[in-house]
């Protein structure tokens, strides 16, 4: 989840504005390579969900790892043709797409049912951990070359990517033995096509955030770059925290009543970026929206574990793949506006209303089935 999510997706948002000033991209290139990765994770979802779910599985998330810390070390070169930086974004996001579905399905297929609330929270705190690490050196770029920065995190997605080989040792003869009793998707009702619907609706608004965030309070709020660089590090902070407060408000909530809390706070956190009168705002923003995204992914990734146990590689992946399609229209959707002169507050605000129409209808879902109990369909 660190590499996957944290760093070969984070690290470009995070190093956008200098490397385009350092390798003269225009901003509609850079939107086009936003695209690709997106594209890419789209990919990697899609064939994420029709692997086996066997002891196969340990060799592809090693192939994705090593292939996005390649990815990472092919943006530290400029000059080089505008095919090259686009294959390997594509790359990266199929990597990281991989990574997202291969990895909790490994773990959620050997760990015991008991455990696998905690599991998936240390794994999923792995987004925010790699964001964390992907925002540390941003004071430091007036001091290091936009290259250095990206060898740096080649160096960490390399060290990392070992270490993933060590560990998969551990799950080869589990695979084995716990082959899952059947691939096919059973008894899923409502509730699964109302958790997918609001998952999708904030990938659609997670865009702007994402994508176009430093860029905004650069060229748009003309912050300063201390300013900047304080508002990605409340970002990374929050990314780190996302997981823990979940996991927090789901022990003493529920996971229902916890993903309201979350996508409501959600939508006021995308929201409120459009106040730009006082930088406290930007703060604000930055800090809940970083919180609250890898908050919801967990979440939404074990209440949907939870419900249909064996299902769950399969479902996850489909809701992957919904989030992946979802974010890449927003991508292109955002990047359409941008080219004809939409201001980021209009932006912003459709992002809020987008998961506000999500958050509703979840709402009133879940009010409906408060009496009547959901079933579980997991293997005990």
């Amino acid at each position: 989840m660190c590499l996957g999510i944290g760093i070969l997706r984070f690290s470009y948002t995070a190093l956008l504005p200098s490397t385009r000033l350092a390798y003269h991209w225009d901003m509609n290139f850079a939107s086009i390579l936003s695209s690709a990765n997106l594209l890419g994770y789209l990919i990697g979802a899609f064939w994420a969900m029709k692997l086996p779910q066997n002891s196969t599985m340990p060799r592809y998330i090693l192939l994705a790892a090593f292939s996005g810390s390649i990815s990472l070390l092919s943006c530290a070169f400029s000059g080089l043709s505008e095919i090259w930086y686009i294959f390997w974004r594509v790359i990266s996001g199929i990597s990281g797409g991989l990574l997202m579905i291969l990895a909790p399905s490994i773990v959620a297929q050997c760990c015991k049912p008991e455990q696998r609330l905690t599991i998936n929270f240390i794994g999923f705190s792995g987004i925010g951990i790699g964001v964390l690490v992907a925002t540390l050196f941003l004071p430091y770029l007036d001091r290091i070359s936009t290259q250095s920065a990206w060898l740096i995190l080649f160096a960490f997605a390399t060290v990392i990517s070992m270490v993933i080989g060590i560990l998969l040792h551990i799950f080869k003869s589990q695979l084995t033995a716990h082959a899952p009793q059947s691939d096919k998707i059973t008894a899923i009702n409502g509730m699964y096509f109302s958790l997918l619907i609001v998952y999708a609706c904030s990938a659609f608004s997670y865009v702007p955030h994402s994508l176009f965030w430093i860029d905004y309070l650069k060229n748009t709020l003309h912050l300063s770059l201390y300013d900047i660089n304080l508002n990605w590090i409340l970002y990374g902070s929050g990314s780190a925290l996302g997981a823990i407060t979940a996991y927090l408000l789901a022990r003493k909530f529920g996971n229902f009543t916890t993903l309201k809390i979350l996508y409501a706070f959600y939508v006021v956190a995308i929201l409120i970026a459009i106040f730009a009168s006082h930088p406290i705002f930007t703060f604000i923003s930055s800090f809940f929206t970083g919180l609250l995204n890898p908050a919801v992914v967990f979440l939404t990734s074990y209440t949907i574990l939870s419900l249909y146990g064996a299902a769950y590689k399969k479902l996850w992946s489909m809701a992957t793949l919904s989030f992946a399609i979802t974010q890449l229209i927003g991508g292109l959707c955002f990047s359409a506006l941008q080219h004809f002169g939409i201001s980021y507050h209009h932006q912003f605000m459709l992002a809020s209303t987008v998961l506000c129409l999500g958050t509703i209808q979840f709402f009133i879902y879940s009010y409906a089935q408060q009496k009547r109990p959901i079933q579980k369909h997991h293997s005990q």
